[in-house]
């Protein structure tokens, strides 16, 4: 099968139709605000697509760090809390692919609502079971499965959908931008919940949570349907087969793949941790540990700004594989020096590292991604999050056993490993610019 071109028809419609853009009067400053934001300001529909997409990573990142609590204050478990926070990953791992399949066969716009709704209704069914104190931790569980099987199918569909909402030569800053929304909600969403937790306890943050998924979904209904780009007459099995053979061929995203994974696996499960590793290391109150979660936040966001304003010719691979050595250098960081402050720094340079390695890494391969497979090849991209209990459940056990701070060290050294070697063995990676 021969890989096409992935500059076939991408987003040739919305780039016709798109407005002009035109920088407001503000000198530097409004050239730099108009070139980080021009996906949104010049094309209506993806910003509403973008601001369903803040609302509903706003509810997404409230919840999990009040679930985070909550599990570790009915349980005492840092394992526990660790499978809850992760309950998603199976469900991510085994919907994923199937997601992609879906998003490259049905309308997307119906599809990412729907995804949305049930998110907001099952966090308010958490808000009902704690209003009639009948939460038990394997109903976080059971909700946290749910909602990862509900962001598998999202996702795929909304990636797919962005090419058909802007121009093409506004695909990387689109895609920047679609990471950036994620990352101003890991800013902004964490410390506000670790606050209203204390202030207003679990039951009432879940039903703000509830709340705030279900605006999202009326944004998305102000955008048009997207019609999948062709009508696909194999079955969902050959599409998924289909998937992986297009990525098997397109050894740039394959490399990419491979890096994106590996070093998620590495860095990402100590997120899902870190307010065990905050409680024990620093005896962290909620709030405290909202912030080094918005702290992760800043570094994602500061990075995503950056991110959304490079272009080729800014030796965007090398940007990529330095990132693994940022989170390296963070995780060290954060090990070395036991006090709060270093914490929150380490947190920064985490979200440096993570936009590094999925905002610009997604951006590259949805470039490089014929249009028909980028749901499929996303759904690949979101299996990492799937796998994250092979990186997660061992550091969670050995945190336990061992305390929280070995485990992080020797996660920082394996990272190091892996960017150095990904440095020498990945050139089509470091030849991106």
């Amino acid at each position: 099968m021969a890989v096409q071109d992935p500059t076939d028809n991408k987003g040739d419609i919305a780039e016709e139709a798109q407005s002009e853009v035109r920088a407001p009067k503000f000198g530097v400053v409004g050239r730099i605000f108009v070139h980080t934001f021009e996906s949104i300001i010049a094309n209506r529909d993806f910003r509403m697509l973008w601001f369903g997409m803040v609302l509903s990573m706003g509810g997404f990142q409230m919840q999990m760090v009040a679930r985070g609590i909550l599990a570790y204050e009915m349980t005492d478990d840092a394992l526990i809390t660790g499978l809850i926070g992760l309950g998603f990953a199976p469900s991510l791992l085994v919907v994923s692919i199937w997601g992609g399949v879906l998003g490259d066969r049905m309308e997307r716009r119906t599809l990412i609502q729907a995804s949305q709704a049930a998110n907001g209704l099952l966090a308010g069914l958490v808000g009902v079971l704690l209003f009639t104190d009948s939460l038990a931790w394997g109903h976080l569980l059971g909700v946290s499965v749910a909602q990862g099987a509900m962001f598998a199918l999202q996702m795929p569909a909304r990636q797919a959908a962005i090419p058909s909402l802007v121009g093409k030569n506004q695909l990387p800053n689109a895609f920047a931008l679609n990471a950036m929304a994620m990352s101003m909600m890991t800013l902004i969403a964490p410390a506000l919940a670790g606050v209203l937790y204390e202030v207003i306890g679990p039951k009432n943050v879940y039903v703000i949570v509830c709340a705030v998924m279900l605006i999202a979904v009326i944004f998305t209904s102000l955008v048009p349907k997207m019609p999948p780009p062709s009508v696909v007459a194999q079955s969902v099995l050959e599409n998924i087969l289909e998937g992986f053979r297009y990525i098997g061929q397109n050894k740039l995203i394959l490399n990419i793949m491979i890096y994106s994974v590996i070093v998620a696996l590495l860095s990402m499960p100590f997120r899902m941790l870190v307010q065990v590793y905050a409680k024990d290391v620093y005896g962290s109150e909620p709030s405290e540990v909202g912030m080094l979660l918005t702290a992760l936040g800043l570094g994602g966001l500061v990075g995503t700004v950056s991110i959304a304003n490079l272009r080729e010719g800014h030796y965007r691979g090398w940007i990529v594989l330095i990132g693994a050595l940022i989170a390296s250098a963070s995780l060290g960081l954060i090990v070395a020096v036991p006090v709060y402050f270093a914490g929150v720094l380490g947190m920064v340079g985490m979200g440096l590292a993570e936009q590094a390695r999925w905002a610009l890494g997604q951006s590259l391969m949805m470039e490089n991604t014929s249009d028909q497979y980028r749901a499929r090849v996303m759904s690949v991209l979101m299996m990492t999050f799937g796998l994250m209990p092979i990186g997660m459940v061992p550091l969670g056990y050995a945190m336990k056993e061992y305390g929280a701070r070995p485990p992080v060290a020797w996660t920082s050294i394996a990272l190091l490993t892996v960017a150095v070697l990904s440095i020498f063995l990945m050139p089509q990676l470091r030849r991106i610019k």
